[in-house]
């Protein structure tokens, strides 16, 4: 039974809010920084409104990996209804990637998956997926197997580590750099064309 206490404060902040206050806590300085009480203090609110929410942590945690899951899925549709061709769509995956996959969130996460059994297995869900998509994409510009995987690993590992290298690209900015970098890996890709 919920507390009188947990009942006034649950409709001032959703599960959502303490999902999102997760995730960004996440991104700032790890899992091990995802706690109930320091979170609730940052949020405003007492324990009592992470209880009416989830059940313990380890909820809230699966509940981060449920998000960053939904939200790839959403980010997948999208760039499967664009109207255009793969290159359009690898296009679109590029400047999504920037700012939805981008930074501190994904390296978070994956530090995470380096640690923890549950939270690997979703960034493999999502890697693998992710590598479906480029494939299918890189496909309509070249029919051997092996050119297809390697230039969907190529821009996959430019995707993920680009946020990892401290120091700026030169002159150019890193969604810039990486519409350059597709331009070689699909020539037809440019916008230009």
């Amino acid at each position: 039974m919920k507390s009188s206490a947990a009942s006034k404060i649950a409709p001032n902040l959703s599960r959502n809010d303490w999902i999102d206050g997760a995730l960004n806590q996440l991104a700032r300085g790890g899992i091990d920084t995802v706690l109930v009480a320091p979170l609730a203090r940052e949020l405003g609110v007492t324990k009592g409104s992470f209880y009416w929410h989830f059940k313990d942590r380890q909820a809230l945690l699966d509940a981060m990996l449920e998000r960053w899951h939904r939200t790839d899925t959403e980010i997948m549709s999208e760039v499967r209804n664009v109207r255009g061709d793969a290159a359009a769509r690898l296009r679109l995956i590029i400047e999504l990637s920037v700012k939805q996959i981008g930074g501190r969130l994904e390296t978070a996460l994956r530090d995470w998956g380096r640690r923890e059994p549950k939270a690997r297995a979703a960034i493999e869900q999502i890697d693998r997926r992710r590598l479906v998509e480029l494939r299918e994409l890189f496909g309509a510009f070249c029919v051997d197997p092996q050119e297809v995987e390697a230039r969907s690993w190529l821009l996959y590992s430019m995707l993920t580590g680009v946020h990892l290298i401290a120091a700026p690209p030169a002159g150019i900015d890193r969604q810039a750099l990486l519409l350059r970098c597709l331009e070689v890996l699909a020539p037809s890709a440019s916008p230009d064309d």
